[in-house]
């Protein structure tokens, strides 16, 4: 394809950029990203006997879905920041025309009910294992909220309303804007709204293996992630009593109860697998705290599902970066 004159332009501008240090560049790296344009194009519904206008390509869909994921970006954000930064301009391939808001979500809506966002992130799980990253000491699971928006005054009259023996009517446009599957969650004495994202990750190298999301009143042992090829399962007292699959070690942290006190073995058992466990709160510390995505501004438990498996595919991506420097780092101290 022959390059326009307007991103000759942009491409001499990202010089610069790229030269002051753009992990995005290294992000685009890490993966080949040919084997998810077939995937991708499947919900598109524009070939030679439908007709209807080009379709967005498939890899600047793939790549503007994880540029959300790494920066916490609405979608009127996101069309924002695409249009205004060079950086994210470099990782899409400097495409002509940029999708807008309503084009990223209306992709989004189609990736998650074709099923299309799990063959994506199998594609990936794919690519990691044929790297050498494959599971080999085993699995962490683990779980955390994805707060969303309670919306207090609404939840306030409501709670008054149901006093009074009222009951709050909402006309459609309203009901829009109102969370549908967002349930509460109290712990550690903090009361929790929203979702619970519940991933497991690979002890050997901090790579999100598995994803699900689930309202955040279910309880964490009700999700169980753990498959016959992980070989051990560190997990915290939260799935204890969970069972784990045949041929599976099972390094769950043990639990006292009323009853019985642990004992002076078990207690230092449970500190050996939280050692081991440690480092699975890292991709949701990053998530929150470098990505800024702790939180999320879809209203159904659907919405939020695909938007999980986005910022797990975006971690792996930073974590694979994180994971090539620890290699050249060891590589120039021999």
């Amino acid at each position: 394809m022959t390059e326009t004159f307007n991103q000759f332009i942009l491409r001499e501008q990202y010089l610069k950029v790229k030269g002051l240090g753009d992990r995005l560049e290294l992000m685009k790296e890490q993966i080949d990203w040919k084997p998810f344009v077939p995937l991708v194009r499947k919900v598109f519904f524009d070939d030679k006997e439908q007709g209807g206008r080009p379709h967005t390509d498939e890899l600047v869909v793939v790549r503007t879905l994880l540029l959300q994921g790494w920066y916490g970006l609405s979608d009127p954000e996101l069309e924002f920041q695409i249009n205004d930064r060079l950086s994210f301009r470099n990782f899409l391939g400097f495409p002509e025309t940029v999708p807008d808001f309503s084009t990223v979500w209306k992709i989004r809506e189609r990736l998650q009910k074709e099923g299309i966002d799990r063959k994506i992130w199998n594609e990936l799980q794919r690519q990691l294992d044929e790297k050498g990253y494959e599971v080999k000491k085993g699995v962490i699971q683990d779980a955390s909220f994805v707060e969303a928006d309670l919306g207090r005054k609404r939840h306030y009259q409501e709670k008054k309303a149901e006093k009074e023996g009222r009951i709050v009517k909402y006309s459609e446009k309203q009901k829009a804007h109102i969370d549908r599957d967002a349930t509460f969650s109290v712990k550690h004495g903090q009361v929790h709204y929203g979702y619970k994202a519940h991933v497991k990750i690979d002890v050997d190298n901090g790579l999100i293996r598995a994803v699900e999301t689930s309202t955040a009143s279910l309880h964490d042992s009700q999700v169980n992630l753990v498959k016959k090829a992980d070989k051990a399962a560190y997990r915290d007292k939260g799935y204890f009593g969970a069972p784990v699959p045949e041929g599976v070690e099972d390094k769950t942290m043990k639990k006292a109860t009323k009853s019985r006190k642990l004992n002076g073995g078990e207690l230092k058992r449970n500190r050996a697998i939280s050692t081991v466990r440690a480092p699975g709160e890292r991709p949701f510390a990053v998530i929150k705290r470098v990505f800024h995505n702790g939180r999320t501004l879809v209203k159904t438990l659907v919405r939020v599902a695909i938007k999980e498996v986005f910022k797990a595919f975006s971690f792996n991506l930073y974590q694979l970066v994180t994971l090539k420097r620890h290699e050249l780092a060891a590589a120039m101290r021999k």
